[in-house]
C-alpha cells in the first residue's frame, strides 16, 4: 500500500496512488481534475474522466493540453456515470474488473498505465444502501490500484457532509478532505482488513461504517491486522468492540490480531481478544 498522508496538490501522483479529494464548487473540481490528468498525460497513460454529465465533463476539460488531439487517439475518454454503472446501482466487483480490463486495454494500446479522475458524487448521495455498495468498490478499487499500473482519483462534492465522507475518505491512502489532516486508513489491500495511522475519538465513526461494511461482505471470518496501527484510544477499542459483537449477529466474526502493546491495553479494557468482545 501507499503511505496514509494527505495530498495538496493534484500532481505527484504515481501508480499505486489512490486519492479521495472532495471539491467545493465547480472552480475547485477543475483545478483538481485538469493537472491530475495532463500530469497522466506527459506520461503516456490512458485517461479516463467520470461524472454526472459528458457534455458538463468535456466543458470543464476545454483548457486540457491537447485536449482534442486525445479524444480524437482515444487517449482521453470522457463518460457519464450512468454509462459506466448498472441503472440497477453499484455492482462493485463487476465494476473493479470492468477497470481492470480498462488497464489491459491501455497497456495493449501501448499505453504506460490508466489514469481516472471520477467523479462519485451522485453514487455517494444515493442513499445508505448505495452507500454501502460504494465503501465495498472503494476497497476493492484499492486492491486493484495496488496491484495494476492505475492511479485513481475519486472526487466526492464537499456538500455530501462528513458523515458521508468520513468514511469514505478513510477507504484511501491519500486524502484530500478540507483542511482536515488524514488521521488513520481502512485498507483492503490483500487478504486481510488493516488499520493504519491513528484511531481516536475523531475517527470512529469515520471508522465504523466503513469497516462494518467491508466486514460484511466478507462471510466467515475477517481478519483486522493492527500491527501498523499507531495510535488506538479508550474510543477507538470500544468502536472495535462494538464492530465485533454487531458483525457477530449478522454472521462475521471479525478477528483483531496484531496490536501493538499500548493498542492491546486499551482492546483489553473491553476483553477484545481473538475477535471475542465483551457485552
Amino acid at each position: 500500500m501507499t503511505a496514509l498522508r494527505r495530498w495538496y496538490s493534484p500532481t505527484g501522483l504515481h501508480t499505486g496512488d489512490h486519492v479521495c479529494w472532495t471539491f467545493a464548487d465547480a472552480a475547485e473540481f477543475s483545478s483538481a481534475v485538469l493537472p491530475f490528468l495532463d500530469e497522466g498525460r506527459q506520461r503516456g497513460e490512458q485517461l479516463l474522466v467520470i461524472g454526472d454529465s459528458r457534455a458538463g465533463l468535456l466543458e470543464t476539460l476545454g483548457s486540457l493540453p491537447q485536449r482534442a488531439a486525445m479524444l480524437s487517439s482515444g487517449q482521453l475518454e470522457v463518460r457519464a456515470t450512468a454509462e459506466i454503472f448498472s441503472s440497477r446501482g453499484l455492482n462493485p466487483v463487476a465494476q473493479v474488473q470492468a477497470f481492470r480490463c480498462e488497464v489491459d486495454a491501455a497497456l495493449d494500446r501501448g499505453r504506460t498505465g490508466l489514469r481516472v479522475a471520477g467523479d462519485a458524487s451522485a453514487l455517494a448521495s444515493a442513499g445508505p444502501a448505495a452507500r454501502r455498495q460504494l465503501h465495498v468498490f472503494e476497497r476493492l478499487a484499492d486492491d486493484l490500484i495496488g496491484t495494476a499500473p492505475l492511479t485513481g482519483m475519486c472526487l466526492y462534492d464537499a456538500s455530501l457532509g462528513n458523515d458521508v465522507l468520513g468514511p469514505l475518505a478513510v477507504l484511501h491512502p491519500v486524502q484530500h478532505h478540507g483542511n482536515r489532516e488524514p488521521l488513520g486508513h481502512l485498507s483492503g489491500r490483500g487478504p486481510r482488513l488493516a488499520l493504519y495511522g491513528d484511531v481516536d475519538l475523531s475517527l470512529v465513526d469515520d471508522v465504523f461504517p466503513a469497516l462494518f461494511d467491508l466486514a460484511c461482505a466478507t462471510p466467515g471470518e475477517v481478519v483486522l491486522d493492527l500491527s501498523d496501527l499507531d495510535f488506538l484510544d479508550v474510543a477507538g477499542a470500544r468502536m472495535l468492540a462494538r464492530a465485533v459483537r454487531l458483525l457477530a449477529e449478522v454472521g462475521v466474526e471479525l478477528r483483531p490480531v496484531g496490536a501493538r502493546r499500548a493498542a492491546a491495553r486499551c482492546l483489553e479494557l473491553f476483553d477484545l481478544v481473538d475477535g471475542q468482545a465483551s457485552a
